[in-house]
């Protein structure tokens, strides 16, 4: 008889809730995220033990410490799980038994567990990513000191070699002289940081020829083409173009009632990245891509700019599933055909 161990995941502690297949709850505890706390607790159940967690931030290092006690892991979906299970009373308890239960009653809806290559990925293309956000965010800091020191910029960039002339003749009070210089400081840190960084990222795209397939495509380079393999994974878990399109919350809500359907704007659910690098993306395309700047025209003479760039980051999207799923390169009078 299989135990049903459902887990609320925190970052510091889970709450499990161990139930056997008629619904019983065999133990039920608070235990801290420790790899030795976790499997002991685990080792007191019954086997075969099968794990049910929610995805989270830190669904990876738990996966690694149940797995050693438990015969089968599932990771859900938690928008899903609370689709069919709703509950007015929310608690660890009760969301731990829960997960328990939908076990038992073989109503998983399961998430896709990122294999150790691909997590190791992630990693390393989210710090990519966290660090220009934060250069932007120390350019803005900079910028925001020069409009209340009142100076208007002469140059287009005033971090290259002609803005920062411009920044070291300037007569700034003495703390707007600080924090200029300061965030200067920052700025080449997180620029030498970046280039490190991108650097790894290029050599690892040299040696993968999904890569190579993803860079055939206008607006996609080698840092790009790691963004994108590293939110999706393994692409024969998605068995459409428009799953891929879904998990990366670009296909639009629809709403049916009564016969009538009427389409809203995108889900926004799914891989927020996947999302933003193919908008990134569809803004370059729209500029080299023949294919794709007539498409963005056509879109863009009846609809705002945003919904056309969507638009088109969805179809680029579509492509993407292609090259993946048949490792091709991208074919220009293909994509202008439909």
């Amino acid at each position: 008889m299989k135990t049903h161990v459902g887990v609320d995941l925190h970052q510091r502690f889970c709450y499990l809730t161990a139930m056997n297949a008629s619904g019983r709850v065999c133990r039920q505890g608070q235990v801290v995220n420790e790899g030795g706390a976790l499997q002991a607790w685990l080792r007191e159940l019954p086997r075969p033990r099968q794990v049910v967690v929610e995805a989270s931030g830190f669904w990876p290092a738990f996966a690694r410490a149940a797995a050693v006690e438990s015969e089968r892991l599932v990771m859900v979906h938690p928008q899903r799980v609370k689709a069919i299970a709703s509950a007015k009373l929310k608690n660890d308890r009760v969301d731990s038994e829960t997960l328990a239960h939908l076990s038992r009653c073989d109503l998983l809806p399961e998430a896709w567990m990122a294999d150790p290559a691909t997590q190791q990925l992630r990693l390393r293309v989210r710090l990519r990513i966290a660090l220009g956000r934060q250069r932007a965010r120390a350019k803005n800091q900079l910028q925001a000191v020069l409009h209340q020191e009142g100076f208007r910029k002469p140059v287009t960039d005033v971090f290259g070699r002609r803005g920062r002339a411009w920044l070291k003749g300037l007569e700034l009070s003495e703390a707007g002289r600080l924090v200029v210089d300061t965030w200067l400081r920052e700025v080449d840190r997180l620029d030498a940081e970046l280039t490190t960084q991108t650097r790894e990222l290029e050599r690892l795209a040299e040696a993968d020829a999904r890569a190579g397939w993803l860079q055939s495509v206008p607006g996609i380079g080698a840092y790009a083409a790691m963004v994108i393999l590293a939110e999706i994974g393994d692409v024969e878990r998605f068995a459409s173009k428009r799953a891929l399109a879904s998990y990366a919350g670009l296909t639009p809500v629809v709403r049916e009632s009564a016969g009538r359907r009427k389409r809203g704007g995108i889900t926004h659910q799914g891989s927020n990245t996947l999302r933003w690098i193919m908008l990134q993306v569809a803004q370059v395309a729209a500029r080299w891509s023949p294919g794709a700047r007539s498409y963005y025209a056509g879109l863009r003479a009846r609809k705002p700019a945003q919904v056309a760039r969507t638009a088109l980051a969805r179809k680029l999207l579509t492509v993407v599933w292609a090259l993946l799923r048949h490792g091709v390169d991208f074919d220009e009078e293909l994509f202008i055909r439909g």
